[in-house]
């Protein structure tokens, strides 16, 4: 959103942006650990550990979210 538009959430912009990008990356990650199981317990193991590293991947994307956000609440 431009400066000039109100934010229809009362919340600064970024906050919200750090919010929602911290929700998406914690969502994902358990999405990506689901996919992980099924592909191993059919047996691609190479697939499983793909998903792995894309779930261990939002988990850094979200604990640096999430110190972001806490700087900026300080």
């Amino acid at each position: 959103m431009s400066p000039q538009t109100p934010v229809p959430t009362g919340t600064d912009d970024s906050h919200y942006d750090l919010i929602l990008v911290l929700q998406q990356a914690l969502e994902d990650c358990v999405r990506y650990q689901c996919f992980a199981e099924d592909s191993r317990e059919s047996g691609d193991d190479e697939l499983a550990d793909w998903f792995t590293e894309l779930a261990e991947s939002d988990r850094e994307i979200a604990e640096k979210a999430k110190s972001m956000l806490v700087a900026r609440l300080i």
